[in-house]
């Protein structure tokens, strides 16, 4: 597997297009929305996160196990992995057949899971939080609903990521992204300027899906490996199955973890704030959100050989491309984050905007712990290239703590919003925030000096450029 700059330029720009779906297009949405519904809109997003609580960590298995696959490994295992001492070992289709073969059945059963409990849940949620609400609720519920069947056909498709990434197909699979991206943002600004009002993203997010995924489809399941596959005898899905389930449980706590630690606050938030108050919040995280995104393109697209490099027992790689991940993210936070809290509101006020960000003091500090979490993000992701899930514990525990002080802020103090943004960066880092980075600067022997000659390489690099 190699990844080069080719490879990084795409997944910045592919990491742009993803988010462009809501960037691009946002001076549009804030101009044409009212506020409450742009309230709306942020809640509606949530859902996409929440449903991550269905693949309880599946998807971070099955992703580490076909990069296994693709690097040459012929066994695998439910802790740990087998090295693989030869660069241009061969295939095993099917070992590959069978992990997708569980995917497959995993995820579409997850999915009319997610679609029964939306169906059931979402007349007693969507009531309460339709109390406040002035506008035409009727298209809201056409809306809520036409957005979580859209949901449902993302999860059950998520797979064929993991399959182009584990195939070190990097370039190919965001320049898919960039195209369906593309799809969505067109069809969403065509729908808005018609004034079909919050379904217009909606629509646009399912043109988009659907060339996505068509894209995904012929770009993995080439003649060759077609013709691999088809031969290739599967293994039992439950056998699968049992080898990817301990460190998937262990990593399905985690995002339950993190959920109770970030969107959660959001869906709780409307009945403690008016939905305005929840539209700043919602805006500002968003943009906080795009610059963690940004700082952890790099990292991302390098993760797949970091996993190959931990797997062939090259540490040395390992240890570069996680000093240069957090060097990436701190540069990107301190230059982006600065933009933000500068012009944000010059900006959205240039573009008529009728919702603006948060307070900057309260901005910065979202920002500060949001670096932080970028920082234990990349700690624990190289953590798990060892099919390892050291930090499952103490993140649920975390996402607990968090929903309890946040409830405490709520009804104690008058904080408000502020009670959204520090109920989990206090909790964070106490403990979580700091753990896993010292871990691996241990495992890896990672001293100062080391990361002074990084830097420095980094931007003579540039320089170079």
């Amino acid at each position: 597997m190699k990844i080069g700059r080719k490879d990084i330029f795409w997944n910045y720009m592919a990491t742009f297009m993803r988010i462009a779906s809501g960037i691009i297009i946002l001076p549009l949405v804030l101009k044409m929305l009212p506020t409450e519904e742009y309230g709306l809109w942020s809640i509606f997003l949530t859902i996409s996160s929440l449903i991550t609580l269905l693949d309880f960590g599946f998807s971070n298995s099955f992703s580490r196990n076909i990069v296994y696959v693709f690097s040459g490994v012929t066994e695998l295992k439910a802790k740990g992995y087998v090295a693989v001492e030869l660069k241009d070992s061969p295939i095993d289709y099917s070992l590959l057949k069978s992990v997708i073969t569980a995917m497959k059945r995993y995820y579409g059963a997850m999915s009319l899971i997610f679609l029964v409990i939306f169906i059931v849940a979402s007349p007693v949620y969507m009531n309460s939080v339709l109390q406040k609400y002035s506008g035409d609720k009727q298209e809201i519920w056409i809306a809520w609903f036409t957005y979580g069947v859209i949901v449902a056909y993302e999860f059950y498709t998520y797979y064929y990521n993991s399959l182009l990434t584990g195939r070190g197909l990097i370039k190919r699979n965001m320049q898919i992204i960039i195209i369906s991206q593309s799809v969505r943002i067109l069809v969403s600004v065509i729908c808005l300027l018609l004034k079909m009002g919050i379904i217009s993203m909606i629509i646009g997010m399912f043109f988009g899906d659907i060339v996505n995924r068509t894209l995904s489809y012929y770009s993995f399941y080439d003649k060759k490996i077609k013709a691999q596959i088809k031969e290739a005898i599967v293994m039992p899905v439950m056998e699968v199955m049992k080898i990817m389930a301990p460190n998937a449980f262990k990593i399905g706590l985690t995002t339950l973890g993190y959920f109770a630690l970030t969107q959660a606050i959001l869906l709780i938030s409307p009945f403690y704030l008016t939905l305005s108050e929840v539209a700043e919040y919602g805006i500002s995280k968003q943009l906080v959100s795009l610059i963690l995104s940004i700082g952890g393109t790099w990292f991302g697209t390098f993760y797949p050989q970091l996993t190959q490099y931990r797997i062939r027992d090259e540490n040395e790689n390992v240890k570069r491309l996680y000093v240069k991940g957090i060097l990436t993210v701190a540069i990107v936070f301190i230059v982006a984050g600065t933009g933000l809290l500068w012009f944000g509101n010059s900006i959205l006020e240039m573009i008529h905007s009728k919702t603006f960000l948060l307070n900057n003091w309260i901005l910065l500090a979202m920002l500060i712990f949001s670096f932080f979490e970028a920082c234990q993000s990349i700690s624990t992701s190289t953590l798990l290239t060892k099919n390892e899930v050291p930090f499952f514990k103490s993140v649920l525990i975390s996402g607990g703590a968090s929903l309890l002080l946040l409830f405490i802020l709520f009804n104690f103090t008058n904080l408000g919003v502020w009670s959204m943004v520090l109920a989990p960066g206090i909790v964070l880092s106490l403990y979580h925030n700091w753990k896993w980075p010292y871990m691996v600067i241990k495992e890896l022997n990672i001293k100062p000096h080391y990361i002074i000659t990084i830097s420095v390489n980094t931007l003579k690099s540039f320089k170079k450029k």
